[in-house]
């Protein structure tokens, strides 16, 4: 069973400083949207942490709403009492208290994804690390960390708004990130000073530990207002 975390605990500039899990796409919150993907594996989900800031709470009245949204699912919450300096450290706080075993997926709110070939990563015992990629052929690298990729879907290199300089396939990475022991993950962040996700990633690939790419065909992306234009509407 997986524990699936939502760091919310951003400051949502791109959006003008507004909480961006309860902005709206196509008459729902993004939140929502992000999570309605991971309904079809609920049996293989244990729960959901949503992390998130005091000041947002009190803004914006997050653990009730989310109360309202989730109801059928079960969640907790983790509030935080100041900014962290990125994705890397709200996990490691959101996650003081538990759990301690455990798989774990770490998922953005800005975008929604067929999840399925990433629970299917999951369900491989012998994999540590599963990323869910995307073609990027054609499109910026500024707004991606990219991936390396060996044959049998290796993850051999990973870098923040570059192509690496190995591997035989570039994609990029979608943020959401399947570790297969939450002990292991927490311990390697702990012992860093890790901003983003990527860097532990790349810990994961100096171990020798097996990354794989686990390769998305449908999503959607809505996480700066050009995004969320293009989204509007579509499906994926």
């Amino acid at each position: 069973m997986t524990t699936l975390i939502f760091p919310m605990a951003g400051q949502g500039a791109r959006f003008g400083y507004t909480f961006k899990p309860f902005l709206g796409i196509d008459d729902r919150t993004f939140i929502e949207t992000a999570f309605d993907p991971f309904r079809a594996h609920l049996d293989e989900i244990e729960k959901v942490l949503f992390v998130f800031l005091e000041e947002q709470e009190r803004a914006n009245d997050v653990t009730a709403r989310l109360a309202r949204m989730f109801f059928d699912v079960p969640h907790e919450v983790r509030i935080l009492a100041r900014p962290t300096e990125g994705p890397a450290e709200t996990l490691v706080k959101g996650l003081a208290g538990g759990p301690d075993v455990g798989a774990i997926m770490v998922c953005d709110c800005d975008h929604a994804l067929d999840v399925a070939p990433l629970f299917a990563a999951a369900r491989d015992p012998s994999i540590d690390c599963a990323l869910p990629t995307w073609d990027i052929a054609g499109e910026p690298l500024k707004s991606w960390g990219v991936v390396g990729i060996e044959a049998g879907g290796r993850v051999v290199a990973i870098a923040e708004k570059a192509a690496p300089a190995i591997g035989t396939e570039h994609r990029g990475v979608i943020g959401c990130y399947y570790f297969a022991d939450v002990g292991i993950a927490l311990g390697r962040l702990r012992r860093s000073a890790h901003v983003y996700m990527s860097d532990l990633v790349r810990d994961y690939i100096d171990a020798g530990d097996r990354v794989v790419s686990a390769p998305i065909v449908h999503a959607r992306f809505f996480g700066d207002p050009e995004r969320l234009q293009q989204a509007t509407g579509d499906k994926g």
